[in-house]
C-alpha cells in the first residue's frame, strides 16, 4: 500500500500542477464548460494527493516528513506547472 500511495502522490501533484497551468492558460474568452472540467479534474487530484499523503504519515519514506512531503509533492507540483507553461509557450510559438 505505501507504494502505491507513494506513486499516486507524485503522480497526483504532477498532474494537479499541470491542470493548475491550464487554468492560468483558459482566459475570458473561452469557453465555460472546458474551465469548469479542468477545475473539476484538479480538484480530484488535489483529493488523491490529500489521501495518498495522510497513507504516507505513518510508515515515512523519507525522514524528516517535511523532506519527504517536499520531494513527493512539491517538486512534481512545480515540474507539471512548468511544462504545461512550456508546452503552451512552444505551441504558441508554432502557430505563428
Amino acid at each position: 500500500m505505501t507504494f502505491l500511495a507513494a506513486i499516486g502522490i507524485v503522480v497526483s501533484t504532477f498532474l494537479l500542477g499541470f491542470f493548475i497551468a491550464g487554468l492560468h492558460e483558459t482566459g475570458p474568452e473561452s469557453d465555460n464548460a472546458s474551465a469548469t472540467s479542468v477545475a473539476l479534474t484538479a480538484l480530484v487530484m488535489l483529493f488523491v494527493a490529500v489521501c495518498t499523503a495522510f497513507i504516507l504519515v505513518e510508515p515515512a519514506l523519507i525522514n524528516p516528513l517535511w523532506l519527504q512531503y517536499t520531494l513527493m509533492a512539491g517538486v512534481p507540483l512545480v515540474v507539471g506547472y512548468i511544462l504545461r507553461r512550456a508546452l503552451a509557450k512552444s505551441m504558441d510559438s508554432t502557430q505563428q
